[in-house]
């Protein structure tokens, strides 16, 4: 399927820009609902339908500013999409301090500027501020992060007034039933007034004393209300997106990594080089964290050497992709450890390697995934929680999991970052996963 030019031109965007045709028949639904989730699988280009549904309004005059509000480690990516596809004039929040952010936001108001682009946290500083400007518009990108009602961020953003609210995201319930509410919520709060009302109308309870959440009631009822506030579809519907791969290569652990393996299983205990005090492993959870970060690589316990046949997989990969295949490659971890263990042996072996991690800079992150994608052999070890939303990755077809986190759909949206639009559909996406 490819991008078609088929649209009535909008002076707020460019010419040159396309659109596929479920892009198209998005906009033209959404366009006609006042506030609404726009919950399209990741990749099929949820923010360029909002910014067209945002650029209608100022071409028939009902709006004049927009806010964009997204994960800090999105604004640039956003300012990248905003110069790419529209005309609309742009600032990025991103003063260091509350008073030099009071500047910039009088800046806006006064220069006249069409999206203010700013993160979940400066809502809740300057909430004051930001509803004295009116915006007309609020697109709330990665919506999701909003699912818990009892955050400050989430009771902040309920806050913000607007005359139309654009939510966004590709994974609108991660888990449980409950979280749908603050998006309804926020986009018809007459419809859905009452949290517990929601839940006791469509969550069943069970496990522990009947008080958790394990599935849907009436769900046909929730189905057909969402119709009138949601847009989704799928990759798998819409786009002639190259096949997905999964590979997964078994190993097994290095005796260095079995040995602490086995004392974590068998005693609750960690012995500690040039200490003699071990570390405890207090409980359930923390034994089943460490015998992650083990399978992972014994440098992930402090005062332990790199040793991990795992890792010795994962660089025999990266040579293979890299200097065989002269192509970039991508590689995710939720450890710190293992990061740090990748990158040294990477760079050992002359490998051109890129670390993304909670210590880059957010106005960093956009350019280092620019310069990796932009060198054919170059290696990108990123953080799930870092890596896994708002990221484009298409320059490469080939990703490697040394380990996943909890949920599902947050491995699956880290996948995404390169199964999307502008992905080579030539080249299936193939999804290394190594299991210890």
């Amino acid at each position: 399927m490819v991008a078609s030019t088929s649209r009535k031109s909008l002076k707020k965007i460019r010419d040159t820009t396309n659109y596929y045709p479920h892009q198209i028949t998005g906009v033209r639904d959404l366009a006609r609902r006042t506030s609404f989730l726009l919950a399209d699988e990741m990749g099929l280009g949820k923010s360029l339908q909002a910014m067209t549904v945002a650029a209608i309004d100022f071409e028939q005059g009902w709006a004049r500013r927009v806010a964009v509000v997204c994960p800090a480690t999105l604004k640039g990516n956003w300012d990248d999409e905003v110069e790419m596809f529209t005309n609309f004039t742009r600032m990025i929040l991103d003063g260091k301090t509350p008073a030099i952010l009071e500047i910039q936001l009088a800046e806006f108001a006064d220069e006249g500027i069409d999206i203010l682009i700013l993160n979940y946290e400066q809502v809740k500083i300057h909430l004051e501020t930001l509803n004295a400007l009116n915006f007309d518009i609020v697109i709330f990108d990665e919506a999701h992060m909003l699912k818990s009602p009892k955050t400050q961020r989430t009771k902040a953003c309920l806050q913000f007034k607007a005359n139309r609210k654009f939510l966004l995201t590709g994974s609108p319930l991660l888990n449980q039933v409950n979280e749908l509410w603050t998006l309804l919520n926020m986009i018809e709060p007459a419809e859905f007034p009452n949290f517990w009302r929601f839940v006791n109308r469509y969550a069943v309870y069970g496990g522990f004393k009947d008080k958790q959440i394990i599935g849907v009631k009436n769900a046909a009822e929730l189905t057909e209300r969402l119709q009138h506030v949601m847009v989704r579809r799928l990759k798998k519907d819409v786009l002639d997106l190259p096949d997905k791969q999964y590979i997964t290569i078994r190993v097994d652990l290095h005796p260095e990594q079995k040995k602490l393996y086995d004392q974590v299983v068998n005693e609750m205990r960690i012995d500690m080089p040039d200490n003699p005090n071990p570390m405890e492993v207090e409980n359930a959870l923390t034994k089943f964290l460490r015998l992650k970060q083990i399978c992972g690589t014994t440098a992930t316990i402090e005062g332990y050497e790199d040793f991990s046949f795992k890792l010795d997989v994962a660089v025999e990969k990266v040579h293979e992709i890299t200097g065989g295949l002269q192509e970039p490659v991508v590689i995710f971890t939720q450890f710190r450890g293992v990061q740090e263990a990748l990158r040294k042996r990477l760079e050992k072996h002359g490998v051109k390697t890129h670390v993304l991690n909670g210590d880059t800079k957010m106005g960093d992150r956009q350019p280092m995934v620019k310069k990796w994608a932009s060198e054919k052999n170059s290696v990108l070890v990123a953080m799930l929680q870092v890596a896994g939303v708002g990221l484009n990755m298409t320059a490469a077809n080939k990703g490697i999991f040394v380990d996943k986190l909890f949920v599902p759909k947050l491995n699956e949206q880290a996948e995404d970052r390169f199964h999307r639009i502008g992905a080579d559909k030539t080249r299936p996406v193939q999804i290394i996963e190594l299991i210890a």
